[in-house]
């Protein structure tokens, strides 16, 4: 089966593109946009729909700059994804952060230690 494209990565936008084969969501690249609101609530209503026929799901983050609009956002995908996880859903989310970006290191841990958030971080190679 092939890819599923639910926005594609933009200058200002990450790629959120689901890989059916090995059951990955991945969000990758720079979320700055002016209205992630609607850029989010896509990914929102995806993950909905995704989860009303299927069980698991593995969950890439990889963000090169996140503003603080969007970290609003994705800090509510995470959480949703959380409600899923209690609901029975089978779930595993990576944050991975560049080498020298603390920025997004720190970020992540915020999510993970703040949120209650299961998330695995680690260091791009």
């Amino acid at each position: 089966m092939e890819k599923q494209v639910i926005q594609e990565r933009l200058k200002n936008c990450p790629g959120m593109i689901y890989y059916p084969d090995n059951n990955n969501l991945e969000i990758i690249g720079r979320s700055i946009s002016e209205n992630p609101e609607k850029m989010y609530q896509r990914l929102d209503d995806w993950i909905s729909t995704y989860f009303s026929t299927s069980q698991v799901l593995n969950v890439i983050i990889q963000l090169e700059y996140i503003n603080s609009g969007s970290s609003r956002h994705i800090r509510e995908i995470l959480k949703s994804l959380t409600g899923y996880i209690r609901s029975g859903k089978l779930i595993k989310i990576k944050w991975f952060y560049e080498k020298d970006d603390d920025a997004m290191l720190e970020l992540g841990e915020y999510y993970r230690d703040t949120s209650g958030i299961p998330l695995e971080i680690e260091l791009v190679e």
